[in-house]
């Protein structure tokens, strides 16, 4: 069981590191066709692909992720990847993968304060003096 969960952690810590080195590239809109094996055959052109992975949703928003050995791999892969669309496809959505932990932050609503937002009440200490004394502190500060 330990080794289980060992493996487990440096499963997800190689995973971090491909999204940290941006490696991995998010292919959206693909096909309800589209198997694991297409998606890599395809984009193995662009480089050694580590991993690869598809994900089909019920509103037909499909997407994969394909983890190459080299960033330059992935990068040539989002470049140039939309020339791999079949006449009968929609043009892939093509950026890096991984945002959310590549961002490493958590989702914030910052709308949802917009009710308490008063411009008024954000002036700062600088907006309520007149241009001479602000004049003089820079001046004395810029003397130090």
């Amino acid at each position: 069981c330990e080794s289980r969960e060992r493996y487990s952690r440096q499963r997800i810590q190689h995973k971090e590191r491909a999204i940290e080195e941006r490696r991995v590239v998010y292919i959206g809109k693909i096909n309800n066709r589209m198997t694991r094996s297409e998606l890599k055959r395809r984009f193995s052109v662009f480089g050694d692909i580590e991993e690869c992975t598809i994900h089909f949703r019920e509103h037909g928003d499909n997407y994969g992720f394909v983890t190459y050995r080299y960033t330059g791999e992935a990068f040539t892969a989002i470049e140039n990847g939309h020339k791999l669309r079949l006449p009968d496809e929609l043009p892939f959505d093509l950026c890096f993968g991984g945002r959310r932990q590549f961002c490493k932050s958590n989702y914030a609503d910052l709308d949802s304060n917009r009710d308490d937002y008063d411009p008024a009440s954000m002036k700062s200490k600088f907006e309520e003096l007149d241009f001479d004394t602000l004049l003089k502190q820079a001046q004395k500060i810029h003397r130090r």
